[in-house]
């Protein structure tokens, strides 16, 4: 206790020192608003107040070593002067970008120190960014379908994720909606990306029983952060590649800007069958607050033995004001595999809560002609959904009633969540549910099951905490079935960009299922249990985020697959000590991000390989203007479920690289795009190769025609064939594979007014150091500058160039935010009759503050009036800048950076100047004020001596 308290007076102390420092201050700062919520890509905005309580005026200056604060839209001067017992404001105003905005709270910190000696100044003074937009992130795939190789009855998937958004964001991966006897495996434990990075994440399809079993699939993909709130989904089709499918859309981010479009096709595959494609989406608006929005796909297959109609990822969705209406393939985020086609009501309440309604079978195809999916179940569901717009008052309840004929299961959901409302920067989220299924097709008794979960997060300007627990019953019928969750995390934050971390992870998958056949469907992994313990560092240095950290990773897997014939049940454990490092690049230009993870296990009882053994995975990811590059290296098995794939006594080695180009021509009219890779998998011993490519062009009228090709090509090694003892029965030989698909078509967009102009205006912004309005040897571009034309606005890249495309032939005048300190040497109005390239010179405004002081008469009887006096000051190339007095004969110019001549024009004034020439130096250094002696000379006394 004495101990306690002795710690208590001494902290005390300090902070009583803290309060008399600040409080002895002579000259004291603060900003007006503490708190600002911000959303990226806006604008925010504070003051700066400023006291000299001293009988001398003071400069002050920015500590050089921060930045944040001195790359705003309108920042701080170079020096900041203020006269004896002055008090100043000065305006703030940032745009919440990448290089500005780099965490969800933001501590922002000022220090002035003053340039005349013995002046005591304040320490500091700060205020904080909330980010109220934290989304950004995508993820997607090469292609929306993926097609099982016939050799290997398997097929690998590169899922990539990308940070859009302006802070780094955690997220797992979800996967749902795969059909047990199929196997879809990847990484799916937390991951971190930083803002404008993106990481590549390899995934396994494998029909892991017979190849009896329909091969059709939709997996959907779900990023979820630690409270589950969905920030991206995928929905991805795992199909047999005998059927003739359709290719990837492939060209929905080259499209225009148009609302509405509608796309033919047609597609060649390379087993002798084609197809034809008709797609279409967009949305219509039908009047103040209604919304029509649609959908379609629909392909016509033509081939021996296989020949109709499917229609997939086809709905129509109307949204008045108070009520919905959607009919067609539906696929909603709630704990259920909830996916398919159907129709949803909803009725928005008073509250902005959502009442809906669900009728849906689970089956992917809205239309199946050819008839070559299993029957899913039947759902019916009732959700209320409130939200707020903070999220700290959502809340949720959902009934779902599922049958199934095939399985003979009958399934009751009732699951609730909510969140609380508590203190600034704290969250807190309960969730529970209860479930019973039924086995109608045998006498097994139904099987009740619970749910229950807990998310709590806080945050403030030095500390991110957050404590996550769940947990379901083995027969639970939501997604997470039989889960165990436990996540905790700290994060200790500090003023240069960086932070400390600590995390416990535990993640117990031990689900139970009841089928009526069950010996073919209730294979697989019966449990898969991972626990992790990592510590972790990260920083930024400029556009470079560094982290690294050790991590003790345990794992438990049980599963009944054969992965060979004498390999029995699995009931594996791994223990590993591992490291991971990563390191991102985000540039204007370019971007560079790579992970690696290195691992030592000293524990593995599946002898796969025999313990200790080393193993790394590297992925890695560039991108530039026209080229980029991206690859994935794994040695030895990282989960106990890689395992899984590899026979016999094959290594597990997986290689996957290659590149990608991307450009425009004919005035971005003709978009090209080529990528190529290559897959090596040694725990099969199988070679893969990939070549895409798409092709648009744009025409007249908002018509474009486009082309798309795939070639596929896959060797393997020989594969020998053991009967059930072990013993050899012969070969599989001159196993070879490849596959070809060409499809063109079509597209026409409609539904809004296109701009109209073709013409492009590519502006260069440079430092005119000697203010002569050319661009001479030595003066350097200017990034980062905000250009506005028009409302529309651009920030330079690298080389100082912004472009401005699809321009009428018009007059246009470009404005320049005040940013850094730039300023343009005169106003750009730019005629537009065609594209054109201009170089804006640029100069660096400086402060320049100066007086005007009354020289002492014995016989004057009152003051003169100071005010509206004119300065000029005159650069060496003749240009002129001119300000005037105030009330008390104070003056300030902000010019660009060089010589000037300062003076008065007296002539026909009642006045005189002593001093009427001053010369003076704007080099970004410090600079008196300027002081002219004024003399009265409206009254004229003459002294006569008798």
């Amino acid at each position: 206790m004495m101990h306690k308290i002795g710690y208590l007076n001494i902290l005390y102390v300090i902070l009583c020192c803290l309060v008399v420092a600040n409080a002895s201050a002579q000259v004291k700062y603060n900003f007006t608003r503490d708190t600002l919520e911000v959303k990226g890509g806006e604008t925010f905005a504070n003051l700066l107040k400023i006291t000299n309580a001293t009988q001398i005026t003071v400069t002050l200056k920015q500590d050089k070593k921060e930045k944040e604060l001195s790359r705003g839209l309108i920042s701080l001067p170079d020096s900041l002067v203020l006269k004896a017992g002055e008090t100043k404001v000065f305006p703030l105003k940032y745009i919440a970008d990448r290089q500005t905005i780099i965490s969800n709270s933001q501590l922002f910190v000022l220090h002035l120190i003053a340039q005349t000696p013995g002046i005591e100044v304040q320490q500091s003074a700060r205020f904080m960014t909330q980010l109220t937009d934290v989304g950004g992130l995508t993820i997607g795939t090469e292609e929306n379908e993926v097609y099982l190789s016939q050799l290997s009855n398997q097929a690998q998937v590169i899922v990539r994720c990308a940070n859009n958004g302006f802070v780094p964001i955690t997220f797992r991966l979800l996967l749902s909606g795969i059909p047990d006897g199929l196997e879809f495996t990847g990484q799916t434990m937390n991951l971190t990306l930083q803002p404008g990075t993106q990481q590549l994440l390899p995934f396994l399809a494998r029909n892991k029983v017979n190849t009896s079993i329909p091969a059709d699939f939709t997996v959907t993909i779900q990023a979820v952060d630690a409270a589950n709130n969905r920030l991206a989904v995928k929905i991805l089709r795992i199909v047999n590649v005998t059927n003739a499918r359709r290719m990837s859309m492939g060209n929905d981010q080259y499209s225009g800007a148009l609302a509405n479009t509608v796309a033919f096709r047609y597609a060649n595959m390379s087993s002798n069958s084609s197809f034809y494609q008709l797609q279409a989406n967009g949305k219509v608006k039908t009047g103040d607050n209604s919304m029509l929005e649609y959908r379609l796909n629909a392909d016509q297959y033509h081939q021996q033995d296989v020949n109709g109609i499917n229609i997939y990822n086809t709905y129509v969705d109307y949204q008045a004001k108070d009520w919905g209406l959607k009919l067609g393939n539906i696929y909603e985020n709630v704990d259920f595999s909830l996916g398919g086609r159907g129709i949803k009501a909803s009725l928005k309440l008073k509250d902005n809560g959502t009442l809906s309604v669900y009728g849906i079978q689970n089956n992917f195809l809205l239309y199946d002609q050819i008839s070559t999916t299993i029957p899913g179940a039947k759902i019916l569901a009732v959700d209320y959904n409130l939200t707020t717009p903070d999220g700290k008052g959502d809340k949720r309840i959902t009934y779902i009633h599922s049958h199934d004929s095939f399985t003979g299961i009958d399934a009751n959901q009732l699951s609730i969540k909510t969140n609380f409302k508590l203190k600034q920067g704290q969250l807190l989220g309960l969730e529970a549910g209860y479930s019973l299924e039924d086995q109608k097709k045998s006498a097994s008794s139904p099987k009740p099951a619970v749910s229950a979960g807990v998310n709590y997060a806080l945050n403030s300007a030095d500390y991110q905490f957050s404590a996550n627990g769940y947990y379901s019953s083995p027969y639970y019928t939501g997604l997470r079935r039989g889960l165990l969750l436990g996540d905790l995390r700290l994060v200790r934050k500090f003023e240069e960009a960086g932070s400390l971390s600590f995390h416990i992870s535990t993640q117990d998958n031990n689900p139970k299922y009841q089928y009526n056949q069950n010996n073919v469907f209730n294979t697989g992994i019966n449990k898969n249990a991972i626990y992790l313990y990592e510590l972790g560092y990260n920083t930024k240095v400029g556009n470079i985020f560094m982290g690294f950290g050790p991590y003790f990773m345990n794992q438990h897997l049980i599963s009944t697959v054969l992965t060979d014939p004498l390999s029995g049940d699995v009931n594996w454990k791994s223990s590993s000590m591992r490291f991971t490092a990563n390191m991102s690049y985000s540039g204007r230009v370019q971007s560079f991000s790579m992970t690696a993870d290195y691992g030592y296990t000293y524990i593995n009882t599946s002898e796969r390989p025999i313990a200790p053994f080393h193993s790394i995975k590297i992925n890695t990811s560039y991108n530039m203007p026209i080229l980029g590059f991206s690859g994935y290296i794994q040695l030895n098995p990282y989960y106990l479920s890689d395992v899984l794939s590899s026979t016999g006594s094959n290594r597990y080695r997986l290689y996957s690289f290659g590149p990608n180009i991307h450009f425009d021509v004919l005035q971005r009219n003709l978009n090209l795009r080529f990528g190529g890779m290559y897959n090596y998998y040694g725990f099969t011993h199988s070679n893969n190769y990939s070549v895409t490519g798409n092709i648009r062009c744009q025409l007249r009228g908002n018509w474009a025609l486009t082309s798309d090709f795939l070639y596929t090509m896959t060797k393997q090694k020989p594969i020998v064939l053991l009967d059930n003892q072990g013993q050899n029965t012969g070969n599989l030989n001159n196993l070879y594979f490849e596959s070809r698909q060409l499809r063109i078509g079509i597209e026409k967009q409609f539904g809004a007014q296109s701009r109209g102009g073709s013409m492009k205006l590519e502006l260069t912004y440079y430092e005119d150091r000697n203010s002569n309005g050319r661009r001479d040897v030595g003066e350097v571009a200017v990034d980062g500058l905000l250009v506005k034309i028009n409302g529309e606005a651009a920030l330079t890249n690298g080389k100082g160039v912004v472009e401005f495309r699809d321009m009428k032939k018009e007059a246009y005048t470009v404005a320049v935010t005040n940013t850094r300190g730039w300023s343009l040497q005169e106003p750009t109005v730019v005629f537009l009759d065609k594209s054109k390239k201009l170089e804006i010179p640029l100069v660096k405004t400086q402060a320049l503050n100066g007086c005007i002081k009354l020289k002492a008469k014995k016989y004057a009887d009152e003051k003169p009036v100071l005010a509206g006096i004119r300065i000029n000051a005159v650069d060496p190339n003749g240009r002129i800048h001119q300000t005037l007095t105030d009330d008390q004969g104070n003056f300030c110019f902000y010019l660009p950076r060089n010589k000037y001549t300062v003076y008065i024009e007296t002539a026909g004034m009642p006045f005189s100047i002593e001093n009427d020439k001053e010369e003076v130096t704007l080099q970004g250094g410090t600079v008196g004020m300027l002081t002219f002696l004024y003399n009265d000379e409206r009254r004229k006394v003459i002294v006569s001596r008798f």
